[in-house]
């Protein structure tokens, strides 16, 4: 198998020497249980990682009345923003910095660029301490997905500026993009390390940094805990056992590829009579979804269970002949290795994230049109054998991609971002 084209500096592999000392590390994030996705799940896998290493991680992340009670999470009172179940720090404050503080970190590690985010990067400035940032997200793409006015993007930027103290020359780029590439020069700017999880997000944002401050550090998944039960999830949802089973498992959103994959499943219908289309994952435009199922006619043939638990999304893997994977705005796409850990073949449509993916061509890359989709999953569900050699040589992959060796690496761009700070006398 071809190894994905590396095109950022890497991070050191595990075995490099670690710190010596136990490290306390505050994590930021505008998204957290219960709402689930990319960032919490790789934000789960990076703080076990640590902690069963012997350091210490606090996360802070806005506050949900479903949210467990964790002794690692300061959750923050925030309100909700009316979009896709996320919850809005209301603005950071000095108090909320006396708050992290309190906790004697070492480091500061951001996970998104909202108001949370924008609290840790205004944090490490109060405490002059040192600050990671990992560009999760592709921030271009979801503005245009969801038509964020690019007034809104521009006063975020000015409101960003005022409270980081940098003056609004920072905010005077012009159109959506501009004003996105605002916030990430306020965000990004200073920071002692910027990771990403695959080259793909420089291809699509050019990030604020020098090459040397950017790391590549591709997240890692953590194989399913307990045996998995596809005879129950198929009969929960009344799957038959020689119905064909085609996955989806995201958000069923716009910026996820759904409009792509649902006329393409018509397609493969037709050509497999005995195919069923899977959804799972938080629906939150309802309307949109089934206005897009009602014009595919495909309607008795798809499944959607809405957000399920970590056991359930497992039992869903074991259960399916193919993943389809229509995004073209990921960054990196954990459901392709919690698929590959589960001996299923993916379908992708994106060439930049298939060329430079943790799993290299172990999975299929399809042309991003409803009839080259579709005849991708065609085949795979027409030559069973050929589908379970492609999903165990992408499970080979992804079982040698562990949490600890993730954790390792996340350790040396610490250590970086430490010993750049020790020697600027900062």
């Amino acid at each position: 198998m071809t190894a994905p084209t590396l095109t950022t500096r890497p991070a050191a592999q595990p075995g490099a020497q670690a710190p010596t000392r136990t490290l306390r590390v505050v994590h930021f994030s505008d998204t957290y249980l219960p709402r689930r996705d990319g960032v919490i799940a790789s934000l789960h896998t990076l703080t076990d990682a640590l902690a069963a290493v012997g350091h210490d991680c606090l996360t802070v992340a806005p506050h949900h009345r479903q949210q467990p009670d964790l002794p690692d999470l300061l959750a923050l009172r925030a309100l909700s923003c009316g979009l896709a179940d996320l919850r809005l720090l209301p603005w950071p404050t000095n108090a909320h910095v006396e708050q992290i503080a309190a906790w004697r970190p070492d480091l500061i590690h951001v996970h998104t660029p909202g108001p949370v985010g924008l609290l840790g990067t205004f944090a490490a400035q109060r405490l002059g301490l040192p600050v990671v940032h990992t560009y999760h997200t592709d921030l271009h793409a979801y503005a245009e997905a969801y038509r964020v006015p690019t007034s809104a993007v521009r006063l975020l930027a000015k409101l960003y500026a005022r409270r980081l103290g940098v003056t609004a020359g920072h905010c005077t780029e012009r159109g959506r993009h501009g004003a996105v590439d605002a916030v990430n020069r306020l965000l990004l700017h200073d920071a002692d390390a910027v990771i990403v999880p695959t080259p793909a997000v420089l291809s699509r944002a050019a990030l604020p940094v020098p090459q040397e401050r950017v790391f590549l550090v591709p997240a890692a998944v953590p194989p399913p805990r307990g045996a998995v039960r596809p005879a129950e999830f198929r009969d929960r949802h009344g799957i038959a056992r020689p119905d064909r089973m085609v996955l989806f498992v995201g958000r069923v959103n716009r910026e996820k590829g759904v409009d792509l994959l649902l006329p393409a499943f018509a397609r493969i219908l037709a050509a497999e009579p005995r195919a069923r289309l899977v959804l799972v994952g938080a629906v939150y435009e309802r309307r949109w979804l089934r206005r897009l199922i009602r014009r595919a006619g495909v309607a008795d043939r798809v499944v959607i269970t809405g957000q399920l638990a970590g056991d359930q999304v497992a039992d869903a893997y074991a259960s399916a002949d193919v993943l389809a994977f229509p995004s073209r705005t990921d960054t990196q796409g954990l459901v392709l290795q919690e698929a590959a850990l589960a001996g299923v073949p993916s379908v992708l449509a994106d060439p930049v994230l298939h060329r430079t993916g943790a799993l290299g061509d172990t999975t299929v890359l399809a042309d991003a049109s409803p009839a080259g989709f579709a005849a991708a999953v065609i085949r795979l569900l027409g030559d069973p054998e050929a589908a379970r050699r492609q999903g165990a040589a992408a499970r080979a992959l992804a079982l040698r991609h562990t949490p600890e060796r993730y954790g390792a690496a996340m350790l040396d761009v610490y250590r970086h971002a430490l010993a750049q700070r020790r020697q600027s006398g900062q």
